[in-house]
């Protein structure tokens, strides 16, 4: 195969799978996000929690409005069910990007140590890296 076809099957290969990834997200995530996805309802019923008992109306209609939820028909169950949807929807949109992020700096970690933590995990899970 000369190099310029191995280069088009590999970006058909690669297409096809983003394809594949984009139609069926939950199914292809990390095993970083899959471990992050678990946590969404906890997290959701704690940002519901928050919101349904303040005691500021304004705080609470500016909630509901950027949930997309009308105030006269939120339960703590429907409230909780839209929070960890859109969490999840957000893990998976992100997981789908390049990891080649910036570590943001921790304040109980040391740096070094968390960015080798990264880098170890990107070669581990890694791009498609096809060789043909």
């Amino acid at each position: 195969m000369s190099q310029i076809d191995r280069n088009l099957v590999k970006r058909a290969v690669k297409l096809s799978l983003d394809d594949l990834k984009g139609k069926h997200s939950g199914v292809f995530l990390s095993s970083r996000a899959v471990q992050i996805r678990s946590y969404a309802p906890d997290l959701a019923k704690t940002i519901a929690g928050l919101i349904l008992s303040s005691s500021d109306l304004d705080f609470q209609g500016e909630c509901f409005s950027l949930l997309g939820l009308q105030s006269q028909v939120v339960g703590t169950e429907n409230m909780e069910n839209c929070i960890r949807e859109r969490i999840i929807s957000v893990i998976e949109m992100n997981d789908k990007k390049p990891h080649k992020t910036i570590v943001a700096p921790s304040l109980f970690e040391d740096d070094r140590s968390r960015e080798l933590e990264f880098e170890e995990n990107d070669m581990e899970e890694g791009e498609y890296d096809l060789e043909l």
